[in-house]
């Protein structure tokens, strides 16, 4: 885009960045550069939209932000894990905006497709990689682009720093260290705090303070609900980690959100939205 519109702005974010940047313009009331930033970019690129979802504040933002641009004849790319009618705590009002564009399932390549990227990789390295190379890389790498570019890198290294034949056993060195590398990265506790308390628009310190207001004791609950669901620690384990609460203090609150998720059809669908978001991470 910028090579074609030299004169044009692009602007990227994160949507994790996109919600920091809309919290932290409310508390120092900077919000008109927030929407200058924004509101005038000719391309607007933003990953991961649904972990917008529940946060109140900056899906307002981002409605009005994406009215702006659209009116004006801009161009809008989301990316999401899944489509915007499956992001439970997504406002209606926004699904509708992003369900008005062109919405495109990006599968995992097949096969054929993994072993064309190998050799296109390879070509322009100026690299030959046998074809039963490619087809082993291709077998061995399934789920990340990526990988398979560092694969061609890798052994293209070992061929011309270490005299290595380009061969299956070659490759099997090259790759072992992403296959080893790729196992996902494990979900700690610090991590669901800081995705309830984004959501629920308070800070995680606040989480596991003594503090005892209704918006906060309601994120500690659902953060201990979501804690005990994902890594199933005990409940004793979860009490220590939350301020040093004890035990039937978790067991009052699993008691809570239990009952919550059945008489609340909002809260269910954002505790499961939060447990989704924390996983696919």
């Amino acid at each position: 885009f910028k090579k074609n519109f030299p004169d044009r702005s692009v602007v990227y974010a994160k949507s994790e960045d996109f919600t920091n940047e809309v919290i932290e313009a409310i508390a120092r009331g900077t919000t008109a550069a927030l929407r200058l930033k924004y509101r005038n970019a000719d391309l607007f690129l933003v990953d991961d939209i649904q972990f917008i979802g529940g946060k109140v504040s900056t899906q307002e933002e981002f409605f009005h932000t994406f009215n702006t641009l659209y009116e004006a004849k801009k161009q809008i790319v989301l990316t999401s894990d899944r489509p915007p009618k499956d992001i439970a705590t997504l406002e209606d009002r926004l699904v509708n905006r992003f369900e008005w564009g062109l919405t495109a399932d990006v599968q995992i390549p097949e096969f054929e497709t993994r072993v064309a990227i190998i050799r296109r990789k390879a070509e322009s390295f100026n690299f030959d990689i046998p074809e039963n190379v490619c087809e082993y890389i291709a077998n061995k790498l399934k789920n990340n682009i990526r990988q398979l570019e560092g694969a061609v890198k890798k052994l293209r290294a070992f061929h011309l720093l270490e005299n290595r034949p380009v061969n299956i056993a070659t490759a099997q060195t090259a790759i072992s260290d992403i296959i080893n590398n790729s196992q996902p990265t494990p979900v700690t506790v610090e991590k669901i705090i800081e995705e309830v308390a984004r959501t629920y628009q308070v800070t995680a310190e606040d989480i596991c303070s003594q503090k005892r207001n209704a918006a906060v004791s309601k994120a500690r609950q659902i953060a201990m609900f979501v804690v005990r669901d994902i890594t199933q620690m005990s409940m004793v384990e979860i009490g220590q980690t939350f301020g040093g609460r004890d035990h039937s203090t978790v067991v009052y609150a699993m008691r809570q959100i239990e009952e919550r998720l059945e008489k609340e059809p909002h809260t269910k669908d954002t505790v499961y939205d939060i447990i989704k978001n924390i996983r696919n991470r």
